[in-house]
């Protein structure tokens, strides 16, 4: 025990819990008297130089993190010769214990937390850290709900070789993703995801989907099974888009999954949004379970109370008359009954379209040049294919038929809004989404490719968000983003075209060719400049840089020419080239 020991100019007072790699103990300054979290190497293994250089890596990649939402590392020192790192201490309760109290999660709260839990893992993942051992014991729930991820012992730096061997499985087998029981060499941020939605499925029924009597067992369940319980099943007040979100995450293939965690935490606030316009605060109140409320959690007086109930319809109980004789009861059963006939009726009368049928209809529509037959196609049996086979086989064709039609209604409302200069409202979900749409376009229209290739490139991340809304701006993103590639690829060519003396395809790539031909000859006059300068020759230097001047003007000229000339949507790629060119000439 360590407790009274100085480490540094800390003194031990407590010790929080151990594991394989070591043990952690709360210290305070001798100085301030603040607390921290220090986590000694376990002295056992001292001389390993495996365990060494993992504890190592702990400590390179805490020091790259630094988020509200993550423990933040102070520094290291060494006691008897093993190492230690210093964290700040934070005051709370795991999540595990917290499930272990409650047996579940309300999802109001579930919600919150994952928000919090989305923010540090986006963090962490834009540095190129995988945490790899996402579970409830590794989130501590601070005071008014602040949550901090801890623990990145296995985490794995997609910049730097991983410690741990070549298709070895690392994790917690209740909550490792289906690459990690594969052994996959080089998993993804998304491995991340998966176990989230498993935690966020522990959390919300209070069982895990996944159980065996062996690691083995778990392990290939995790990898192959689909034989579970969706959460609502379990649970029936989660709301069917937490539920969806949740299947969602559990996804077997990793393209499938949400595309990041800020594509989680837009759909978890989205889903706190819907629900929250569909009941008020007293009704959240009175629903909320007695052991869900939490120390912040304002008491209700007897008058909240009472609000609640008539916002819910329930009133004090009261004596009263059998059930069987009051009116309610009637209109309940003969309700009862009518609705038993109806699903009878719907049963026996109503089929849902075969998977082929549905197919053949939405390839029809799709191959006509109608945008309205397109758009009523994807209302119709793209949609009902969508929603009723999910795992058939022509899934693919079917979804990206979706993309296609969805794209094209979104990418036409966008430049009749951005033509007639309507104005974003400050209300609308996707507000963000589209002012970085016409700042790109404007990017774009002012020859600053460069600029617009980021502004694409972040919007497409929105690709795959479960809400359909920024998804389809994620395909907006995307498509331009390749409009933008082909671009770059065309000048790349340019050249190489020029030295094979290849033939122009067209009058937009002759004008193109004669503007890159001048602009490689100013290159080469700039070359002979440098060294007649270097030479001291001042007389050639200034006489190259007058040429160099020449081609330029030349080239510039050829490049307002081919902007001009290509204005057609066909040759928009041509006209985007020529101004970025002719930015870059300024």
């Amino acid at each position: 025990m360590l407790v009274g020991k100085e480490l540094g100019p800390y003194v031990v007072d407590k010790e929080l819990g151990s594991g394989v790699m070591g043990t952690v103990f709360r210290a305070k300054s001798k100085k301030s008297g603040d607390a921290v979290a220090i986590k000694l190497m376990s002295l056992a293994l001292g001389s390993s130089e495996t365990a060494l250089s993992r504890f190592t890596r702990e400590v390179a990649i805490l020091k790259q993190l630094d988020h509200p939402n993550i423990v933040k590392y102070k520094g290291t020192g060494r006691y008897h010769g093993s190492p230690f790192y210093i964290m700040e201490y934070v005051e709370g309760e795991s999540l595990d214990h917290i499930l272990g109290r409650r047996k579940r999660i309300a999802w109001e709260d579930v919600v919150d937390l994952g928000v919090h839990l989305c923010a540090a893992l986006q963090h962490a993942h834009d540095k190129g850290i995988i945490h790899r051992d996402l579970k409830p014991s590794n989130l501590m729930i601070l005071t008014g709900g602040v949550v901090k991820l801890t623990d990145f012992g296995i985490a794995k730096d997609t910049d730097v070789t991983a410690l741990t061997a070549a298709n070895s499985t690392v994790g917690t087998a209740a909550y490792m993703s289906p690459e990690q029981c594969k052994g996959v060499r080089d998993i993804t941020l998304k491995t991340d995801l998966y176990s989230m939605g498993i935690m966020f499925y522990d959390l919300l029924t209070g069982k895990k989907p996944f159980v065996g009597d062996t690691v083995m067992e778990v392990f290939l369940q995790h990898a192959n099974s689909t034989n579970y319980k969706r959460p609502s099943e379990v649970v029936m007040e989660i709301p069917i888009w937490l539920d969806t979100l949740v299947c969602q995450l559990k996804e077997k293939e990793t393209a499938r999954r949400p595309i990041n965690a800020n594509a989680v935490a837009d759909s978890l606030r989205l889903i706190r949004q819907k629900i929250e316009a569909q009941r008020g605060a007293g009704i959240a109140a009175a629903s909320k379970r007695r052991m869900d409320r939490t120390s912040v959690d304002k008491p209700l007086d007897e008058e909240d109370k009472e609000a609640a109930r008539a916002l819910l319809g329930k009133k004090k109980k009261k004596e009263t008359q059998p059930f069987y004789t009051r009116g309610w009861f009637t209109i309940l059963a003969l309700a009862m009954i009518f609705g038993l006939a109806f699903v009878g009726i719907y049963l026996a009368f109503i089929k849902t379209p075969s998977a082929d049928t549905l197919f053949a209809e939405a390839k029809s529509a799709m191959e006509s040049q109608g945008n309205k037959t397109r758009k009523e196609a994807r209302d119709g049996p793209i949609a009902s294919f969508l929603r009723y086979y999910p795992q058939h086989d022509k899934m693919a064709a079917v979804q990206s038929w979706a993309d296609q039609v969805d794209f094209e209604i979104l990418d036409k409302q966008m430049h009749n809004r951005r033509t007639r200069q309507m104005t974003i409202r400050p209300d609308d979900k996707d507000r963000a989404e589209e002012q970085s749409a016409r700042d790109a376009l404007d990017d774009e229209d002012n020859g600053k490719l460069p600029d617009a290739f980021k502004r694409w490139e972040e919007l497409s991340k929105k690709k795959g968000n479960p809400d359909a809304d920024f998804h389809a701006w994620g395909l907006v993103g995307e498509r331009y983003l390749q409009k933008l590639q082909k671009v770059d690829a065309e000048y790349q060519q340019l050249a190489a075209k020029i030295n094979n003396e290849a033939k122009p395809a067209n009058a937009f790539e002759k004008t193109a060719f004669e503007a890159r031909h001048e602009e490689l000859k100013q290159q080469g006059h700039l070359a002979d400049a440098l060294k007649h300068g270097k030479d001291g020759d001042d007389a050639k230097a200034k006489a190259a840089r007058d040429e160099a001047r020449s081609c330029r003007d030349k080239a510039e000229e050829h490049w307002k020419s081919l902007k001009k000339d290509a204005t057609a949507p066909s040759s928009r790629h041509w006209q985007l080239l020529a101004a970025w060119r002719l930015s870059e000439l300024k």
